[in-house]
């Protein structure tokens, strides 16, 4: 049996709300959260002909941070992995930056590269 895309959805969302934690090889600069919004998109699956592996879930987290500095809102893109009704965590690294690096990141990458231009509204 799999969990419905309904089902996975809600399932998804039952992290906001919730805290979030950045650990680093050498404590340093450890950081904690609370995921504040999610935004879930269907990936796609892997396998091959009528055979479905795994089914994909990209989420994009709106994370505060509210015993730092400013900025205190940064974002975070991930992916889940859904094997029949197990849903995991499946970023092993993810990249999490301010919205206003977010936006220099696209502006810059867009400038360079019409692929990515084209990807835009």
């Amino acid at each position: 049996m799999s969990l419905t895309k309904k089902e996975v959805r809600a399932k998804l969302q039952e992290a906001v709300g919730k805290p979030v934690k950045f650990n680093f090889p050498d404590d340093k600069d450890n950081k904690r959260g609370i995921l504040k919004e999610r935004v879930i998109v269907w990936s796609g699956w892997s396998g091959e002909g009528n055979k479905v592996g795994a089914i994909y879930w990209d989420v994009v987290d709106l994370i505060e941070f509210p015993h730092r500095g400013k900025p205190r809102q940064w974002v975070r893109i991930g992916y889940y992995r859904q094997v029949g009704d197990k849903l995991r965590w499946g970023s092993q690294t993810t990249i999490t930056e301010p919205p206003r690096v977010w936006k220099r990141v696209f502006a810059q990458a867009a400038k360079q590269k019409k692929w990515l231009r084209d990807l835009l509204p």
